[in-house]
């Protein structure tokens, strides 16, 4: 089966002008996600709404939301981590 991503306008904002191992580090976990489905730890809650986090390139940390019946994902933003290493 396949999975589908959708980007918010915020997640495509935070892309620009990121460095090609950020991209990098982005395409390969999406190309994983895309195959298996996104994974479901790291769960968070801000305003009733449901998403997850995962690390992306040691340094920053992705945002999405899952939808399990139409086998969907949304990439909501992508911020650096805290206590990440510095950005370049």
């Amino acid at each position: 089966m396949t999975w589908h991503v959708d980007f918010t306008s915020g997640v495509r904002a935070d892309l620009v002008g990121l460095g090609p191992d950020v991209t990098e580090a982005l395409t390969d976990v999406l190309v994983t996600w895309l195959a298996d489905g996104p994974p479901r730890s790291n769960p968070r809650t801000m305003r009733g709404i449901g998403f997850y986090e995962a690390v992306v390139g040691e340094r920053y940390l992705l945002a999405y939301a899952v939808d399990d019946d139409r086998q969907r994902f949304v990439l909501l933003w992508l911020r650096h981590r805290p206590g990440g290493a510095p950005q370049e």
